[in-house]
This record gives C-alpha cells, sequence and structure tokens, in this order.
C-alpha cells in the first residue's frame, strides 16, 4: 500500500516524466549542436578578422616601400582601421569574390561586423596612453580584454549570452548519461507495481505479468542506451567545434600583432586621429577608407 505522497509521485510525476523523458534528451541534443555551431561560427568570424590584421601587420612591415610611422598608436589605428574597411565595408561594396554576397548578409545577421568595430575600438581606448617606460605592456592582456568585454562577441546573435551557454553545452555529456539513468529508473519504478498484483497460483497470468515486467524493463533500458549515444555524439561535437581553442589562437594572433607593432614603433604620440570605425547598427555614415588602404579586396 504506498502512503499518498509516494502515490502522487507515482501517479503525476513518474508516469509523466518517463513518457517526456526520450523526447526531451533528443531535442536537448539537438538545440545543443545547433548552439554549439553558432558559437564555433562566431568563434570563426572573430579569428579571421585577427587572422586579416595579422597578415596586414607583417605585409606592412615587410614591405620596404610602406610609409611608417613611429607612433604604435596612429599605426596600430591605421592597420585596424584597414583591416576592417577591406574585411567588411570594401568587400559588401564590390563583392568580388562568389561568397561574398552570402558573407556580407551572414556577417551582419550574426553580428559580426559590429562586434569587429567594438574591438577596434576598445582595442584603441586601451592603448590610447600607454607609456614607453621600460617596461613592455602586456599585449596579451590588452588582446582578452579587447575580446571578454565585446557586448557583441559575448552574445550568440545578439541575444543569448556566450559564457553561461557555452559552459552548459560542455556539462550536456553527462547529463545525457545522467538522464538516461534516470529514465531507467522511472521505467522500472513504473513496472514494479504490476509485479504486486501477480497471481503465483496462477501460472498463464503470471506468465502474462512477467512478460509484460520484462517488455517496460527492456524498454526503460533503452533509455540508458539513448543517453549513452547522445552523450557520445554531443562530446563529439563539442571537440570537433571546440570554441576554446579557438578563442585561445585568435587572441595570441592579436597580441602577437600589437606587440610587432610596439616593437616596430618608437614613440605612442596621438596626433590628429579620425573617429575608429561604428558599429554597423550605430549609423548610416560609411567608414572613411584609412590612409595607405589597399584598393583591393583583401
Amino acid at each position: 500500500m504506498l502512503d499518498p505522497i509516494s502515490k502522487f509521485i507515482m501517479e503525476n510525476v513518474i508516469d509523466k516524466t518517463a513518457d517526456i523523458l526520450m523526447p526531451a534528451m533528443i531535442l536537448t541534443f539537438f538545440v545543443g549542436v545547433i548552439f554549439r555551431a553558432l558559437i564555433f561560427y562566431t568563434a570563426k568570424a572573430e579569428l579571421k578578422f585577427c587572422t586579416e590584421f595579422e597578415k596586414r601587420v607583417r605585409k606592412f612591415f615587410w614591405n620596404p616601400e610602406s610609409q611608417r610611422l613611429s607612433s604604435f598608436f596612429l599605426m596600430t589605428k591605421q592597420l585596424l582601421e584597414k583591416t576592417y574597411y577591406e574585411s567588411f565595408e570594401l568587400r559588401a561594396k564590390f563583392k568580388r569574390r562568389n561568397l561574398d554576397s552570402l558573407t556580407s548578409v551572414t556577417d551582419r545577421v550574426f553580428l559580426i561586423q559590429d562586434g569587429a568595430a567594438f574591438t577596434v575600438r576598445d582595442t584603441l581606448r586601451q592603448i590610447r596612453y600607454l607609456k614607453r617606460d621600460g617596461f613592455p605592456p602586456r599585449m596579451l592582456d590588452i588582446s582578452k580584454s579587447s575580446f571578454d568585454n565585446n557586448p557583441v562577441f559575448n552574445k550568440v546573435i545578439g541575444i543569448f549570452p556566450v559564457g553561461p551557454l557555452n559552459e552548459l553545452i560542455n556539462i550536456l555529456p553527462s547529463l545525457f548519461i545522467i538522464g538516461g539513468i534516470f529514465g531507467t529508473f522511472l521505467g522500472i519504478s513504473k513496472g514494479l507495481p504490476d509485479l504486486g498484483g501477480m497471481d503465483l497460483s496462477n501460472i498463464e497470468d503470471s506468465k502474462r505479468v512477467m512478460d509484460l515486467f520484462l517488455v517496460k524493463i527492456s524498454q526503460a533500458m533503452i533509455k540508458s542506451i539513448v543517453g549513452i549515444a547522445l552523450s557520445v555524439a554531443m562530446s563529439l561535437v563539442n571537440t570537433l567545434l571546440s570554441a576554446e581553442g579557438v578563442y585561445y589562437n585568435l587572441v595570441n594572433r592579436f597580441s602577437t600583432s600589437l606587440e610587432i607593432l610596439w616593437n616596430e614603433t618608437s614613440t605612442n604620440e596621438l596626433g590628429e586621429t579620425q573617429p575608429a570605425p561604428a558599429a554597423a547598427h550605430e549609423g548610416p555614415e560609411p567608414v572613411a577608407e584609412p590612409v595607405g588602404a589597399d584598393k583591393r579586396v583583401a
């Protein structure tokens, strides 16, 4: 005889939870894969911008005909704005590559262009008053701060916070295993009460009850199998679409580029500067082409 609380749990919790647990796990898996792909795409877009910046920095100093400036701030501003202009404005204007039209649209949908503009402005704010007092600044910290505090790159399509979402996706494999085991116990709990009404003197009836119980147990075990399968699949997705490795790479590339610029300049004078590029949603005014910008699409 079940007590009222156990009876309530059996009728209103276990039965309903056992029915929706497997569909919920499968739906969660597909949602997790989608958000993992979105986070990875955003990180790859950040990495692409850092790679383009690094390429222009190295190309600039390898070219003996480049017009060099002595100011670290002015050189960094010129090359960052050139990277931004050629990566977004110039590409969207001419669309010379086959996928430029599609990329221009996706960059705006996923706010990649806005995020790059924030990165440019925040980096320039941080390096504006660096002093050459014999101790080189920690460009790695500046790079991390520029990306960690970016209000656009910190959210997927500007809505879902990347940090908590990424942590949740990382623990999904463990949750799937727990969910599968939980589903198995729910199935067993659901089938055990049937054994209480078994009449051992009636062999046929007892056999029927046992057969039904075994069927329910086998169905309950399937939940554990599905949970393990989803856990393995989600682990593979997290490994193949790991945003952490991409983030580590982009921060190192960006900081290395800043270090090269710092070592190749002698002052940090501000001079007469123009505003850094604005995010795409902040106004229709186009970004002015930076001094020395390459006319060709990067």
